[in-house]
């Protein structure tokens, strides 16, 4: 059964005016949000905006999906790249929520073209 659904999309350029601007303010948003495995995955590709554009809708869009709780930090929100499709991986407050509504398992899909990232994420199991 689907519990929750997310869709999130973001402009690349956004992301990008952040990466340009001044380093500190980048490092801080970059801190913040994501986690090292995710800096350094998205650092080591030339097109570091996009896909730092779409790790930042996978985490949006994670949280429309279940339910926006309250508390959440971008930071229990990781998305982890295996040798197939990107996953999404829930700590803290994001997985207290997901284990409050039931999920069994989280469906991840990221795309960007045309200057946008764009994330889906479907929520699935059984309920509380």
């Amino acid at each position: 059964m689907i519990l929750g659904l997310g869709l999130d999309v973001v402009e690349v350029a956004r992301i990008q005016r952040i990466l340009a601007g001044p380093p500190a303010r980048a490092e801080r948003f970059l801190a913040r949000v994501f986690a090292p495995s995710e800096r350094a995955y998205c650092d080591a590709r030339q097109d570091r905006a996009t896909r730092y554009a779409a790790r930042f809708a996978a985490k949006e869009a994670a949280v429309k999906a279940l339910g926006t709780p309250e508390g959440v930090r971008w930071l229990d929100l990781v998305v982890e790249r295996g040798s197939g499709a990107p996953s999404l991986a829930l700590d803290g407050l994001a997985a207290d929520a997901a284990r409050r509504l039931g999920v069994a398992r989280v469906h991840l899909t990221l795309t960007h073209d045309a200057g946008v990232a764009v994330a889906a994420v479907i929520l699935e199991g059984t309920g509380p």
